[in-house]
């Protein structure tokens, strides 16, 4: 386990954002305001337990923190949608993990305009810049390594292609209560110069317990993983959102080469509408 350990806790934090990010297809266009304020607003504070288990034993190993805010810098008309992952303590002597994933889209319609990527794992260390050219259809790239000098592209995208954070939220937006079992539904993401299409699959409504927190009504979707150094062939994720309008992950689980991989709920704060979804 030890010489897969540090892959893990690395893989953990992008799994966290991946989980959650493309439960129907994401279109880069308009969004209502009324189902903006549904979904989530400016103050909304959700953090996320990550945790690995190998021979049966689960190790709460971090946590990651969304938080939507808005833009004092760029743009005052912007949202700023912040994600922090933070390796516990015990683990930061061995394989320290501090990473920021942000955006910045259009309030109304969730259209990104720029996206930052900062990682620093275990000592690896990683910044991506993105700012979006939606008139000409292409993405300008900054990115750079290991404190090396930063590399410049032009990336040609569809219009349907967001960064991973906007569409986490973009999905919190749409509508799911016509979803019917086994349908499928795309995803487009753009991530360092790739581009990943995923398909995820709903599979059924399902009362789940968290540790610590309670009972959720929610609403179970798979996907399939891409084989690497982590994940085997076949293998899926599988996301358990809250059946209710705020639409939250609440709890995901995943198979990888050597043991399995969860994020639970912790805690939420400043949620636009009532988190019904919970039971007790």
């Amino acid at each position: 386990m030890a010489k897969y350990f540090p892959r893990v806790l690395r893989h953990i934090f992008l799994f966290n954002l991946l989980f959650s990010m493309g439960l129907t297809s994401v279109k880069a266009q308009a969004v209502s305001n009324d189902n903006l304020s549904h979904a989530f607003s400016v103050g909304e504070e959700i953090t996320y337990i990550l945790s690995y288990t190998w021979l049966f034993i689960w190790t709460d190993v971090g946590e990651v923190r969304f938080k939507v805010q808005s833009d004092t810098q760029h743009n005052p008309n912007l949202l700023h949608l912040h994600v922090f992952g933070t390796s516990y303590p015990f683990y930061d002597w061995f394989f320290k993990v501090r990473d920021v994933y942000e955006s910045w889209v259009e309030p109304s319609t969730l259209i990104p305009l720029r996206f930052n990527r900062n990682i620093n794992e275990g000592g690896y260390a990683k910044e991506n810049e993105y700012d979006f050219n939606w008139k000409s259809n292409e993405v300008n790239a900054r990115i750079r390594r290991r404190g090396g000098d930063s590399k410049f592209y032009t990336i040609p995208v569809e219009p349907e292609t967001v960064d991973l954070v906007t569409a986490i939220y973009i999905t919190r937006n749409l509508d799911f209560s016509k979803a019917t079992p086994m349908t499928s539904y795309p995803v487009s993401i753009i991530l360092d110069r790739e581009i990943y299409n995923v398909k995820y699959i709903y599979l059924a409504k399902e009362t789940i317990r968290v540790k610590g927190i309670g009972e959720f009504k929610t609403l179970k979707f798979r996907v399939e993983l891409v084989a690497g150094d982590v994940f085997k062939e076949g293998q899926y994720l599988y996301v358990w959102v809250s059946d209710d309008a705020n639409k939250i992950p609440i709890y995901i689980e995943s198979p990888i080469k050597v043991g399995s991989v969860k994020a639970r709920l912790s805690g939420w704060k400043g949620l636009s509408s009532p988190l019904n979804s919970k039971i007790n």
